[in-house]
């Protein structure tokens, strides 16, 4: 639990950070191409975290079917967003389920690191419990 608290509040701290800088830098020369690839992934990692959201109070599926739809939704939506942005060609859509698929892997291991760590600690305590 600590360290999924500790990961949360760096990436946060981390987003604060860059928004405040680009702030400044906006303010200072105007909105370079690297300021809005970056404000474009904020914007991007927005929508993708609501529809996940979404997905887990609105789904009852089981914990591979609720991944395996997340995929393809969250892929639609980098296509989508992509095009939209100039990321994508039609000629080369198919690196958005590349780019998906690495990230989802990444986030999926930190997840099940994490929830093992929690479940280590609620085992722990409940077995503090027993022994008073």
């Amino acid at each position: 639990m600590i360290m999924k608290k500790v990961l949360r509040d760096t990436c946060m701290l981390a987003s604060l950070m860059v928004l405040s800088v680009f702030v400044f830098s906006i303010l200072w020369s105007g909105i370079t191409a690297e300021i809005a690839l970056v404000l474009k992934l904020f914007g991007l990692a927005f929508i993708i975290s609501a529809v996940n959201y979404i997905i887990d109070e609105v789904s009852s599926l089981s914990i591979i079917m609720s991944y395996v739809v997340k995929y393809f939704v969250i892929t639609a939506i980098v296509m989508i967003f992509g095009f939209i942005a100039g990321w994508f060609y039609p000629s080369n859509f198919w690196m958005a389920f590349i780019y998906v698929g690495v990230v989802m892997i990444m986030a999926y291991f930190l997840d099940s690191l994490i929830i093992r760590k929690d479940i280590e600690f609620i085992n722990r305590h409940i077995a503090e419990r027993c022994e008073k």
